[in-house]
This record gives C-alpha cells, sequence and structure tokens, in this order.
C-alpha cells in the first residue's frame, strides 16, 4: 500500500497544533468524567457509554453522508481493532486515575505518553527524530513535572497514590501506541470509516462485561444518560485528532499535547475552583515554549522555507 492517498494532506504544522489544541479542549471533560461522575458510575460504565454513543453517533452520520463504512470490509480492520484495544485500554486508566490523583497530576502523569510516542514513531514509523524533537519533549517534560509538584497547593498530598501513577503511566503506553496507529491509518482511510470502526470494535469489546456490571450493580437509566453526551463529545475529539495527524507527523505531535495539561487546569479551575500556583504557572510556560520550538519554521539551504 502507497505511503500517501487521497486521505492524506500537505504537512502543515501550525494547523496540526491548532486542530490537536481543539481536539484536547473536546477530550478534556471526557477524561475529567470519573472525577464528575465522582461514584455515580463504574468507570467500565463511562468507558463503555462514551464508545457505544461514539459508535451511534458516527454510524448515523456515515449513513447521511451515504459512506460505504460497513459494505465492505476495512483491509486495515485488525489495525482498527488494536486502536480499539489501545483506546479502551488508555481511556479506562486515565479515567481511574483521574478518581485517584488531582486531575492537573494525572493529566500531567500520562503526557509521558509524548516521549514514548516520540520514539515509536522513529523505531516504528522510521520518521525523522531531530534535535528539535528531543528539545520541545524536554523542555514539555519538565514542564509537566512542575505542574505535577504544583497541582496539590494544599500540601495534603505528600505523595501520589502508587495505584493512580501506575494507571496513568499505563494509559501513557496505551496512547502513545494508539497514537501512532491513527497516523499510520489517517493517511489511507477517510474519517467516518476510522470513527466506526473504533467506536464499533471498543463498544462491542465491553457490551457484555458492562450489562453484567449495569444488572448486577443495579446502575439507573437516569444515571447513564446523564453521560450520553460522552460519546458524540469524544467523537468531535476524535476527528479534529484525525484531522491533525494529516497534517503532522506522531513526532511531530506529540510534544503539542502537553498542552492538555493547561486545559486540564483550566477546567479544574472553572467546575471545582482549583487556583494554580506560580509552579504551575512556569510549567505551563515551559509547555507552551515547547510547542513553540516544534512551530518554528524549518528552512534548507537553497530551498523557500516551509512550515
Amino acid at each position: 500500500m502507497p505511503t500517501t492517498s487521497i486521505y492524506a494532506r500537505r504537512e502543515n504544522t501550525a494547523l496540526a497544533f491548532v486542530l490537536a489544541l481543539a481536539g484536547m479542549a473536546a477530550f478534556t471533560p471526557v477524561f475529567a468524567a470519573g472525577k464528575i461522575a465522582d461514584g455515580l458510575l463504574p468507570v467500565a460504565v463511562l468507558v463503555w457509554l462514551r464508545f457505544l454513543g461514539g459508535a451511534i453517533s458516527i454510524v448515523g452520520v456515515g449513513v447521511a453522508k451515504r459512506v460505504p463504512v460497513f459494505s465492505r470490509l476495512s483491509p486495515l480492520w485488525r489495525l482498527h481493532l488494536l486502536r480499539a484495544f489501545c483506546g479502551v485500554g488508555g481511556l479506562a486508566c486515565s479515567l481511574y486515575a483521574a478518581t485517584i490523583l488531582p486531575l492537573a497530576d494525572a493529566t500531567a502523569i500520562g503526557l509521558t505518553k509524548g516521549i514514548i510516542a516520540i520514539a515509536l514513531a522513529g523505531l516504528i514509523l522510521k520518521e525523522v527524530i531531530t534535535g528539535r524533537h528531543w528539545v520541545a519533549g524536554i523542555l514539555c517534560a519538565i514542564g509537566a513535572y512542575c505542574v505535577v509538584r504544583a497541582a496539590d497547593n494544599t500540601g495534603a498530598h505528600d505523595t501520589l497514590a502508587f495505584d493512580g501513577v501506575v494507571a496513568a503511566l499505563l494509559a501513557a503506553v496505551f496512547m502513545a501506541c494508539e497514537a501512532l496507529i491513527m497516523r499510520y491509518i489517517a493517511q489511507r482511510e477517510d474519517t467516518v470509516t476510522i470513527l466506526a470502526y473504533v467506536n464499533v470494535f471498543a463498544s462491542l469489546l465491553l457490551t457484555g462485561p458492562v450489562i453484567w456490571l449495569i444488572s448486577t450493580q443495579d446502575i439507573s437509566l437516569p444515571s447513564l444518560l446523564a453521560f450520553a453526551w460522552l460519546g458524540p463529545l469524544a467523537i468531535v475529539g476524535q476527528s479534529l485528532n484525525i484531522s491533525a495527524y494529516r497534517r503532522a507527523g506522531a513526532a511531530t505531535l506529540a510534544p503539542i499535547y502537553y498542552g492538555s495539561v493547561i486545559l486540564a487546569a483550566i477546567f479544574a479551575y472553572l467546575v471545582w475552583g482549583e487556583i494554580p500556583t506560580t509552579l504551575a504557572a512556569i510549567g505551563a510556560c515551559l509547555i507552551i515554549l515547547g510547542g513553540v520550538i516544534l512551530s518554528i519554521p524549518l528552512q534548507k539551504r537553497g530551498t523557500p522555507t516551509v512550515t
């Protein structure tokens, strides 16, 4: 299969960053769903609602646009299934970590996926990893660490819960792998097909266990409907992320996703009144600096500047 197709787009780092930031904004409340639920629903049920709602939403879009999503089997169905597995694992671990740790802490720890994605992009996708990528990644990592240390300004949590940290790190691994898969398939299939497969596969993986969980824990229908927004909002975020990956490599986009810790801090302030400290502000500036370094156009001798 060729490395490019009608679904590939011209490299455009600046536009990819804007799309990625918009996608992160859409996903911020999704990743905070466990904290928002506050014990009302188990994490597994929240993950299922997110993918089931996403499947219903995107299949409806496919029908409206007359996209032949399931009239023929995608030749990349194995990758879609693998991505669905990574998506379920990443979201479940992220939601669980956020129920134990402060939201900014869980988000920042999960941002180690950027470093993981950079390494995997070079090893698996054979993308060119330059010194600029590593400088940006290191700056973002230092900034994320500062935010982690400053997240609790009460001093009540000197040591992060071990299981929460492990869950956040596992989420980072899952999401790094998913990012690489998305980069590959985003240039080979249309957005509706990509989203339909991952959401349908993920919801099917979870339906049996979750139905059993709902019946044994006597979870009410109103409680389920209260989080019906997870799926449609996630579809918006996924669509924006796919568009970003069509315009920039996984290694280039990985550091900019550190910006999600800033969005998480803003969301936490608006919802729970958490106020960032000076150290958190310094960390945010380092994260932004890493993104700026990546957005600087490169210029080769004898060639015009490109982005």
